[in-house]
């Protein structure tokens, strides 16, 4: 089984990289998902565990479709475009079938998302 660590450095990194493929600085990044600068230069460290609502600002803050996106490496790019074939741990410890598992929960997660956003986003304030 890979490991907690493995996961959140490799994690780290894809944001990073996407993050400089745009050419935007933690300060940026940050400010867009809503989190503090310090926080994004943890994660991109791998060195703090990221919370699902803020995976989701961050693929929006990177220009993604869908935060399974910041667990797959895209082909041609990645940003706004569909979605891609490998996740970046797939050499380091996933099974094939671990990592359509992944994907799999994710795209519940978005599917989740999409049809209760309605019901469960009245009596309060979006930003």
């Amino acid at each position: 089984m890979m490991s907690a660590d493995r996961i959140y450095r490799n994690l780290g990194k894809r944001i990073k990289d996407l993050r400089k493929s745009l050419g935007l600085t933690q300060d940026q990044l940050a400010k867009q998902a809503g989190i503090s600068r310090a926080s994004l230069a943890n994660i991109e460290g791998g060195r703090q565990q990221v919370l699902v609502h803020h995976l989701f600002a961050l693929a929006d803050g990177l220009q993604l479709e869908s935060p399974a996106q910041l667990l797959i490496a895209p082909q041609g790019g990645g940003r706004k475009r569909g979605a891609a074939a490998e996740l970046p741990l797939s050499g380091e410890g996933l099974t094939d079938k671990q990592r359509q598992e992944v994907l799999r929960l994710m795209g519940g997660v978005l599917e989740n998302n999409n049809h209760g956003n309605a019901g469960e986003n009245s009596g309060r304030e979006d930003r």
